[in-house]
């Protein structure tokens, strides 16, 4: 990473660095192969992501009524409980997630991103989660979703893992 966080790695691979930030990087890939191979290899891995996550949303797309239908079902189940000021364990709150996105990418799709999200967390793995660390894995699979889901059912992914 050199004088660069993985913030603004993330932000320069993803092009949302602002001038100044890519200024700097660019200027420090010149003179270091190795950042300039990682760049590559990281800059190649998005572009796959990206056009995986495409041709599968094309492959998976629910109508408005089957999206509905799979929403009202979580929304039925969370209200059979009795909530109050009660939290759903992270078990819980994983099957939740699991029921959200199985329909919209599959429910072995669906159990890999919650394994990619949480490796990529400070749990680095389901079994470690916990309240402290759910919003850092949230916040992966909230990425995860938008790319095999689509910003729609990111956002779902994102509010019924609040819950």
């Amino acid at each position: 990473m050199h004088v660069f966080n993985e913030g603004e790695w993330n932000d320069y691979i993803e092009g949302q660095a602002d001038e100044a930030l890519r200024a700097r990087i660019e200027a420090h890939l010149i003179g270091c192969l190795r950042c300039w191979e990682i760049n590559e290899q990281l800059a190649r891995a998005n572009e796959s992501l990206a056009s995986a996550g495409e041709s599968l949303r094309g492959s998976f797309n629910m109508s408005d009524r089957e999206l509905y239908s799979g929403l009202r079902r979580v929304f039925e189940k969370l209200r059979a409980a009795d909530f109050g000021t009660y939290q759903l364990s992270i078990q819980q709150k994983l099957g939740a997630l699991t029921d959200v996105m199985a329909p919209m990418c599959g429910s072995q799709t669906a159990i890999k991103a919650l394994r990619a999200a949480a490796l990529e967390s400070p749990a680095r793995s389901l079994d470690h989660l916990n309240a402290d660390n759910w919003t850092s894995f949230l916040k992966n699979l909230r990425s995860i979703a938008t790319v095999v889901c689509g910003e729609t059912g990111a956002h779902l992914v994102w509010e019924s893992g609040q819950i």
